[in-house]
C-alpha cells in the first residue's frame, strides 16, 4: 500500500449527491484488484473529520483511478467540495478483492453473474471492465443484476451497458424495471435452465441484500463471493474495528474484513 497526496482530477455528479471522483496517482492506481479500496481524507489540508474514509474504486487504469461516493455526513459533505486541483492524501490500495479469470485460468466460457446495489455497485463496474479488459471472460458471459430505491439512484447503468453486457435492473418503487429487490432477479435466472457452464456470483451491497444473495447462492450451489460494507477506521487492520463472524470448523471466529476482506466467501459469514 501507498499513502499519497493525490491531485484531483474531476469530482462529477452522477446522481441525487452521489459523484465520482476521480484523481491521479503514480502508485495507488498501479496493481490493483477488483473489490480492493482506497483510504481517503476527506478534505484537502482538514483534520476534521480526523479518520479517512474507505471507499471501493470505480476504475483504475494507468496512472488514474476514481471512486464513486454518497454524501452523508460531514466527511463526505466535505468531497463534494473538491475541485479539480485540488491534492487529498490517500492510502491505498487495501484489503482483497475478488477472484479474476486471470489468476483461476477458467476458460472464457464460465459465466459470471454480478449483483449489486446502492453504492456496491462500483466495485462490480471494475470488475466487469477487468474482465473484460483480459479478454478471458467474454461479455455475453456476464451478467449484471443492479438494484435501487428508485430510476434516480441508480447507479452505473450507462457504464455497464456500454461494457455490453448483459444487464438487469430492479427498483423498491418500480420506477424502472420490476418492483421489488435486485436479489428477485437473481433467484428467477437462476431457475432458468442456462446451460451446464460453470457459474459464479460476485456481490456487493448492503448487508441485508448480501445475505440474501449468499442464501440464494447456496439453495442453488452457485459459487458466491461478497464484499461486505462495515466501518472501517483505519483500512490496514491496526484498529480491529470491522471485525466480522465467520465460519470454523467448530465454531466461529473474528474475521478482520480490511485485511482478510472486504471479499468473502459468502457460505463462510455468520449472517447476524
Amino acid at each position: 500500500m501507498y499513502n499519497e497526496k493525490c491531485e484531483v482530477i474531476e469530482n462529477k455528479s452522477v446522481a441525487p449527491r452521489h459523484f465520482v471522483l476521480k484523481f491521479r496517482s503514480k502508485k495507488i492506481a498501479k496493481s490493483v484488484k477488483p473489490g480492493q479500496f482506497v483510504q481517503i481524507l476527506c478534505g484537502e489540508n482538514s483534520f476534521d473529520p480526523f479518520l479517512a474514509r474507505p471507499f471501493s474504486y470505480l476504475s483504475a487504469r494507468g496512472p488514474e483511478f476514481s471512486v464513486l461516493y454518497h454524501v452523508v455526513g460531514k466527511g463526505t459533505e466535505l468531497m463534494s467540495k473538491l475541485k479539480k486541483g485540488n491534492r487529498v492524501a490517500v492510502l491505498g490500495p487495501l484489503g482483497n478483492g475478488f477472484t479474476m479469470s486471470s489468476e483461476l485460468g477458467v476458460r472464457s466460457s464460465e459465466i459470471k453473474i454480478l449483483v449489486g446495489g446502492g453504492v456496491g455497485i462500483p466495485p462490480l463496474y471494475h470488475f466487469a471492465e477487468t474482465e473484460l479488459i483480459s479478454k478471458i471472460t467474454k461479455k455475453e458471459n456476464i451478467y449484471v443484476f443492479l438494484g435501487a430505491r428508485n430510476k434516480s439512484l441508480l447507479l452505473c447503468e450507462k457504464e455497464f451497458k456500454r461494457l455490453g453486457v448483459n444487464l438487469s435492473v430492479a427498483t423498491d418503487d418500480g420506477s424502472k424495471g420490476p418492483k421489488g429487490f435486485v436479489t428477485a432477479l437473481l433467484a428467477s435466472f437462476l431457475r432458468t435452465p442456462n446451460s451446464e457452464l460453470r457459474t459464479s456470483i460476485f456481490a456487493c451491497g448492503p448487508t441485508p441484500m448480501l445475505k440474501a444473495v449468499s442464501n440464494i447462492a447456496s439453495e442453488f450451489g452457485v459459487t458466491c463471493e461478497v464484499s461486505v460494507e462495515v466501518p472501517m477506521a483505519c483500512g490496514f487492520g491496526a484498529c480491529l474495528g470491522c471485525a466480522i463472524k465467520v465460519k470454523t470448523d467448530a465454531n466461529y471466529r473474528f474475521a478482520i474484513a480490511c485485511v482478510e476482506g472486504p471479499v468473502f466467501e459468502g457460505s463462510k459469514i455468520i449472517w447476524e
